[in-house]
């Protein structure tokens, strides 16, 4: 599988379980536009088979190349962008677990132990939940803890978030005008730190939905949970003309809270 394929993949399954994201995009083919695709993002768990160490020398042997680290200490997380040129950005995130409560650390223990141990491809950035679903009391308490532990408990590794390019786009939206027109469209965006996040000092504006809602079959029986989000980015120049290529940690910070319950 290439980068590609391996896109065109993680775009399928993503709008399975965010419906809202293929009714957006729709919405701005209508407009004449042919929306392109600034970055992905993709949660996991520290020490574990599928965390950033293991995970980054996949993403090199797609052409990807580190870009930088971030920090989130508030909500216990990891972070580090990847670049390739012509492809989209990644935005690859872990949750520490050692700085969680034994309980949490126990419930996510049983979780990792199930991930086979087993050569990592393309491929496994769709691979989703390696490990079985929680009862839903576990997932609860697990989000009462950390909203980002309890979503990754249910979703494994898959595209938490697809992101529209407004720079790509013939309209040159704003990032308040793009959120009107998906208000319009009948979609919430996350208001957390402001409807618009950054700003062109901060050489990157973002805004993005609310996830969307689906139903899950517990062991407790049918709950509605948090899925997947739709995400706009407008970037700005730099002084030597280009492109602002990174990202704004502040902005990350409150687009994380798109999965909130």
């Amino acid at each position: 599988m290439n980068a590609h394929q391996l896109f065109e993949a993680l775009w399928q399954q993503f709008i399975q379980v965010t419906p809202q994201a293929n009714r957006i995009h729709q919405q701005l083919k209508a407009l004449g536009e042919s929306p392109l695709n600034d970055h992905v993002a993709f949660r996991t768990f520290s020490d574990c088979p599928l965390d950033i160490e293991h995970l980054t020398p996949v993403l090199e042997a797609l052409g990807y190349r580190f870009q930088q680290h971030y920090d989130f200490s508030a909500k216990k997380l990891t972070a580090g962008s990847y670049e390739c040129p012509g492809l989209p950005k990644i935005f690859l995130s872990e949750l520490r677990r050692e700085q969680l409560s034994e309980d949490a650390q126990s419930t996510l223990q049983r979780l990792v132990d199930q991930i086979p141990d087993q050569p990592l491809e393309p491929n496994i950035f769709c691979a989703g939940r390696l490990w079985g679903l929680p009862s839903h009391a576990d997932y609860q308490a697990l989000a009462n803890e950390s909203e980002y532990a309890g979503w990754l408990s249910i979703w494994g590794l898959c595209a938490n978030h697809f992101t529209v390019s407004l720079n790509d786009l013939n309209c040159q939206p704003s990032v308040t005008q793009i959120n009107e027109w998906v208000k319009s469209w009948g979609f919430a965006i996350n208001a957390s730190g402001g409807e618009v996040k950054g700003t062109a000092e901060d050489l990157l504006e973002q805004s993005s939905t609310l996830a969307d809602r689906v139903t899950l079959e517990f062991a407790e029986g049918e709950f509605e949970v948090p899925s997947c989000f739709y995400e706009f980015a407008l970037r700005h120049p730099m002084p030597d003309g280009q492109l602002y290529p990174g990202f704004v940690a502040a902005n990350a910070n409150k687009i994380f809270e798109s999965t909130h319950r």
